[in-house]
């Protein structure tokens, strides 16, 4: 974890996320982008990031933050309805912000606007269901605030909501509509999910 970046349970994974992607072709594209930490993160290892997020005040702040960053590119708009073209992003990376949208249209809509090849990172809230839920969560607590001690807090800086999906439906429609998916429980109260878009299959002559 890099020492001199406000620190909460997002940022806690951009670290991860980073390790994840690797450098993996040239434009990226940050799914509700907030402040625009990772973006700016991404902007190190990819020609183009587009940082897109339906929150005005929150691009502002990214804006002001990030200085004259001439590969980001932040976008006030829905990813749903933005118009993207198809295939058109190396990687997409979306930090607690899936659980603000539709979830099966939103996997759908991110497969589809991966190239072939291509990296999907999710870092999402899920809604607490069951004793595995529960007993992560005991765990977790004193860890987060060992943690809040020790790296200093930041406030999201972003509206926020409440999960309505439990980790197991995230899991059965990722594993539906997102074969090959890989996704983990993570400590801080968020799970991983990882994709790879399946590269095009050469026709045979």
């Amino acid at each position: 974890m890099h020492r001199n970046r406000a620190w909460n349970h997002n940022v806690h994974y951009h670290d991860l996320i980073l390790h994840l992607v690797g450098h993996h072709g040239d434009r990226a594209l940050d799914v509700g982008c907030g402040q625009g930490l990772l973006a700016r993160l991404l902007a190190e290892r990819f020609d183009e990031v587009v940082a897109i997020d339906p929150d005005r005040q929150s691009l502002a702040d990214a804006r002001a933050l990030g200085e004259d960053q001439p590969r980001i590119e932040y976008v006030e708009g829905d990813v749903m309805s933005y118009a993207f073209d198809g295939e058109s992003f190396d990687c997409i990376t979306a930090v607690a912000s899936l659980h603000h949208l539709p979830l099966e249209p939103a996997l759908v809509r991110f497969r589809d606007l991966l190239k072939p090849g291509g990296f999907l990172v999710v870092i999402g809230l899920y809604r607490e269901s069951g004793i595995a839920d529960y007993v992560n969560a005991a765990i977790a607590l004193p860890i987060s605030r060992i943690l809040r001690i020790v790296n200093g807090y930041s406030e999201l800086g972003a509206p926020i909501a409440p999960p309505k999906e439990t980790l197991r439906e995230i899991r059965e429609a990722s594993g539906r509509l997102l074969p090959g998916s890989f996704l983990k429980r993570r400590l801080l109260f968020r799970y991983s999910l990882v994709w790879r878009s399946p590269a095009q299959q050469l026709v045979q002559p």
